[in-house]
């Protein structure tokens, strides 16, 4: 067995490994939009704007301008995300200052999609550039380890779409909900616990919800008994709001200042498609379908990738990814 994996890996040794990254792997865009998201056409004139820089200009911002830069860039970055996008509006000079505040670049140019629904959900004045910025570099799920291709914005965790489907998530609820169980009043509980209002959209049954929400951690509330917890649930009804207060967040890998926003093993798919999902030898796991629906980073997908023989397969039908019509 030994010389065998050897075997296998001497054979992939030399090879590029972004090519068999681009021909046997896939990314899975339903996970994506089965939570909240935004139009990613409207995203690059923003971006533009929002990188924009000025070199000189005669604008101040008063006595806060007196002290030395590095103090007034060091209070930038204490900003919640709402206060420093309201302090850029202030003129110019505040614009210069917000620009090139620690981790402001990186997180509009690799992070937008993400912001903006921090900032229309709300919850922007809850957390920090610096905050979105060390989930932005964060790999794995918070929960399981697995490779995270979404935030739980409540509190800014990174998770992976499984988590999220298997309601491992911290529990949530609507503030309605809740303020009728519990002893904090709603304007109490406003000021007193991150608050994510919802954006009408389809999630992940496909239902269209027009009504915006207001969804808290219940960790904040306090000890529910099983009965009440029974009424939050039968007020809530059957809203997915796990997947109202996630969004797709890709991965930054400093160093290398590649981004990733998570594969799937196009093998494992095709295996599927072709056995629905009945058990073989010649395939590496006893549950099929939660293989097809792992997420990698490129990294983990080559360890899968030296396992896989239907990743395998696909690889040398495409001629080492010289031909992938046959894919």
């Amino acid at each position: 067995m030994e010389s065998n994996t050897a075997g296998k890996c001497c054979e992939f040794e030399n090879v590029d490994k972004m090519d068999i990254i681009r021909t046997a792997s896939y990314h899975r865009h339903n996970f994506g939009i089965s939570v909240l998201r935004a139009n990613p056409r409207d995203l690059d004139q923003v971006q533009s704007s929002l990188l924009q820089t000025i070199s000189t200009t005669s604008s101040t911002v008063g006595d806060v301008g007196l002290l030395p830069l590095e103090v007034i860039l060091e209070i930038c970055s204490l900003f919640d995300i709402q206060s420093l996008f309201n302090f850029r509006h202030v003129n110019r000079r505040a614009l210069q200052l917000v620009a090139t505040t620690r981790g402001y670049e990186v997180v509009i140019r690799h992070a937008l999609e993400a912001l903006g629904i921090i900032l229309r959900t709300k919850v922007a004045s809850w957390f920090t550039i610096s905050d979105l910025l060390k989930a932005l570099c964060t790999r794995d799920c918070g929960l399981c380890c697995s490779f995270g291709s979404f935030i739980f914005l409540p509190s800014f965790m990174r998770c992976c779409f499984a988590c999220v489907r298997k309601n491992c998530l911290p529990p949530v609820g609507r503030v309605p909900a809740l303020g009728k169980l519990s002893n904090p009043s709603q304007s109490y509980l406003h000021g007193l616990v991150p608050t994510v209002t919802t954006l009408p959209g389809r999630y992940v049954e496909g239902i269209m919800r027009k009504q915006r929400y207001e969804i808290i951690p219940t960790e904040f509330v306090g000890t529910l008994s099983v009965r009440e917890w029974h009424r939050v649930r039968q007020l809530q009804g059957s809203l997915p709001l796990k997947y109202m207060v996630t969004t797709s967040l890709p991965c930054l890998d400093v160093e290398s200042g590649v981004l990733q926003n998570g594969i799937c093993c196009n093998g494992c798919d095709a295996f599927l498609r072709r056995t629905h999902g009945a058990k073989s030898p010649s395939f590496p796991s006893d549950n099929p379908w939660t293989l097809r629906d792992k997420v990698y980073s490129y990294d983990e997908f080559m360890e899968h990738f030296r396992e896989c023989r239907e990743a395998q397969s696909l690889w040398k039908s495409s001629n080492q990814g010289i031909d992938v019509s046959n894919i």
